[in-house]
């Protein structure tokens, strides 16, 4: 028997915003990246102070926090100045998920998509996330599911036509 999921949505830009910001958080070394920066930034002040004249001390600092606004930009700042940039994520999706593929239609989009497309998949509180490349997903919101039923004849689904993250 065919099972057909047919979702329909709107992002918001909050929740884009969140949604990229909780994805590139678990999926690429962000944490690690914060607690680097916070370091040097700390031992380049440590060295300063004990040293103030050394130049290599300031370039720690400098680097430090040059990193750490890299970091807050890439995680809090762009998601949404991408979201408001681009008309597309504003539009209504309809999205129709079965057995052959996924049908994925908006204004400005008109697909039908392979399985194949999509490498992984992984889920988080409010989100599924459908990976065709590095830095770029398909983001499902929870909400858009009819009910809980409908969500998890999903879920089995995308587990049976992509490998889970």
């Amino acid at each position: 028997m065919e099972t057909t999921i047919d979702i329909n949505f709107k992002y918001t830009e909050k929740e884009y915003a969140s949604a990229v910001k909780w994805y590139y958080m678990k999926s690429y070394r962000i944490v690690f990246d914060f607690i680097v920066a916070i370091i040097l930034i700390i031992i380049g002040s440590f060295l300063q102070f004990s040293n103030p004249k050394s130049v290599i001390n300031m370039f720690i600092v400098v680097t430090g926090v040059l990193f750490l606004l890299i970091l807050i930009f890439a995680i809090y700042i762009n998601p949404k100045r991408i979201f408001r940039s681009e008309p597309k994520f504003k539009d209504e999706y309809f999205l129709s998920f079965s057995n052959e593929g996924i049908a994925f239609k908006t204004e400005h989009i008109n697909s039908n998509l392979q399985w194949n497309h999509y490498v992984k998949f992984s889920e988080s509180k409010e989100f599924y996330y459908l990976v065709y490349g590095r830095f770029m997903f398909t983001i499902i919101p929870k909400r858009a599911f009819v009910n809980k039923s409908n969500e998890e004849e999903f879920k089995k689904l995308l587990i049976d036509k992509i490998k889970v993250e």
